[in-house]
């Protein structure tokens, strides 16, 4: 059986309270009118089990609760969501070619072979990598006593 309603009057909060029977809506499903305007979200389902009460607050705007009791209500269904395609940044762009054409990873992969490896020496740290001087190369910072942040 599903959801089914009946508005029956307004909450102390200018929210709305329907009767209903069959299964209880979910937290955030959006409540409308049989076939027509959207009242609201479920904010809380009260009451006994066999005889309770679907809060519904906050009311979408340009609902004048007054005129809503006695109105049968239902879940409106949900819209489907746009979906995201996985190779967009933030910004909107595809982001996988740089300006001059090429792609992030031939540009690492350049980087890396013109410098003879990772920073560009045998020394350990990397050498031609500027850090800190707090930075020792092996992933621990110099003058630390264990403790984290202070």
């Amino acid at each position: 059986m599903t959801f089914s309603g009946r508005v029956e009057e307004i909450s102390h909060m200018r929210g709305l309270l329907a009767s209903f029977e069959g299964r209880s809506p979910n937290l955030g499903d959006t409540i409308r009118v049989k076939g027509g305007k959207i009242l609201g979200r479920v904010d809380t389902v009260i009451g006994p089990v066999d005889s309770g009460f679907v809060h519904i607050h906050p009311v979408s705007r340009g609902v004048e609760v007054e005129r809503t009791i006695g109105s049968p209500v239902e879940i409106a269904p949900r819209r489907a969501r746009e979906k995201r395609s996985g190779n967009r940044h933030r910004d909107g762009k595809s982001g996988y070619r740089n300006e001059s054409g090429r792609s992030r990873d031939s540009d690492k992969k350049r980087k890396f072979q013109s410098s003879g490896g990772r920073g560009g020496s045998n020394k350990r740290g990397g050498g031609q990598r500027s850090r800190s001087p707090r930075y020792d190369g092996r992933g621990s910072r110099k003058n630390s006593r264990g403790r984290g942040r202070r």
